[in-house]
């Protein structure tokens, strides 16, 4: 896939939750996957709040939640999927987390890392923004800077035991509050439904799923002015860009 003059030839999503990375960018994940990429998804909990019912036992819900986010990963394309296990619903910013995915963004060696977007508070007047997305966006931007390719962080955790500096061609933020990169999901939204409705345990009783997401892809397509019938956004930072070169991105 080719993204800004980048050619995409692996990637790493990085998510708070299953289920998040086929919300915020299943389309490009799966366009990605069909044009020869190889995906990853990290999740950083372990998805144990995802039930209000009482008689769900943890253990149960855990290992459903993992379960349908493979399949889902399967469904859209990706490659593999990685579980890091922090606790839902209590992530924190802090140097564990970040230490991994560190550690990931290194292991991996992706052209493009996708994470969340910590400025997001709020989208309109529908959504306030779960904390552990915004957790999660805050680690995982300092883990792409500074720490993707700064030896003394962690040094012992990481350099130390083979896991050296990988510097990202790109970074793209989910749920962006200032998007300004599209993505054309346009032969990929059906695989998106797809991937999501691999997730039953939290999407099974949404009735008319797929309706819903092909309505707000085909908003964002509008709001960017894009020219496609679907589209994800994103706010992207290009490293490789030459000052000269920067502007609004398209499709």
């Amino acid at each position: 896939m080719d993204l800004n003059g980048i050619e995409v030839g692996s990637a790493l999503v990085v998510v708070a939750h299953p289920d998040d990375g086929e919300f915020g960018a299943g389309g490009t994940i799966a366009r990605m996957a069909a044009e020869g990429a190889e995906v990853t998804i990290c999740v950083v909990s372990n998805g144990a709040m995802g039930s209000n019912d009482p008689d769900v036992a943890r253990d149960v819900l855990i290992a459903t939640r993992e379960r349908e986010q493979r399949a889902a990963a399967a469904a859209a394309g990706a490659k593999d999927v990685v579980f890091l296990g922090y606790e839902d619903g209590y992530l924190e910013d802090g140097n564990y987390i970040r230490r991994d995915i560190i550690r990931e963004i290194r292991r991996l060696r992706p052209d493009v890392a996708i994470g969340p977007d910590p400025s997001t508070f709020f989208v309109d007047q529908r959504y306030l923004n779960h904390p552990d997305h915004r957790a999660v966006g805050l680690a995982f931007s300092a883990a792409v800077n500074p720490g993707a390719t700064t030896v003394p962080l962690y040094r012992a955790e990481l350099y130390d035991q083979g896991f050296g500096p990988h510097p990202l061609k790109a970074a793209l933020l989910m749920t962006a509050s200032n998007p300004d990169c599209y993505v054309d999901i346009s032969a990929h939204m059906d695989t998106k439904i797809r991937a999501l409705q691999a997730h039953v345990s939290q999407l099974g009783a949404y009735g008319g799923l797929g309706d819903r997401v092909r309505e707000m892809a085909k908003l964002t397509a509008e709001k960017g002015a894009t020219g496609t019938e679907y589209a994800e956004a994103f706010k992207a930072f290009f490293f490789e860009q030459r000052p000269s070169a920067q502007g609004e991105v398209k499709p």
